[in-house]
């Protein structure tokens, strides 16, 4: 179905899907080598839902509040919340081993993701009816 990353049981709303554990345990000194290239995959990743609201920075009380936090992204395979960017920029928490692999397999580009594609994870991995 639909792989998730970056959904940690620190964020809201997770929308069902599974959780990938603490931010915390994911927040790193430094970035991946090829942290902007991974983040740039994250940011041009397809977008499937868009939340308007706003959410505080989780690890850090006087951060900002970020806009559309919730809103969804995906490449077909994999789907991610907004905020990954921020967090991976900020923080360096680095999406999932697996998620990475997959972004530097598709040369940090990710693909065109079809109108039905997106229809079957709406209905399928977010359970929502459309």
């Amino acid at each position: 179905m639909i792989r998730p990353a970056g959904f940690f049981c620190e964020l809201s709303p997770g929308y069902g899907l599974t959780e990938t554990g603490s931010i915390k345990d994911a927040v790193r000194p430094e970035g991946e080598p090829d942290e902007n290239r991974i983040l740039g995959y994250v940011r041009s990743g397809t977008g499937i839902w868009s939340e308007m609201s706003a959410g505080p920075d989780v690890l850090d009380p006087n951060g900002p509040d970020m806009p559309g936090i919730g809103s969804l992204y995906t490449d077909g395979t994999w789907i991610w919340r907004e905020d990954l960017r921020y967090y991976g920029a900020t923080y360096h928490v680095c999406p999932p081993d697996e998620f990475v692999e997959h972004i530097r397999a598709m040369d940090y580009k990710p693909p065109p993701v079809p109108e039905s594609r997106l229809i079957d994870i709406a209905r399928h991995g977010l359970g929502l009816n459309v």
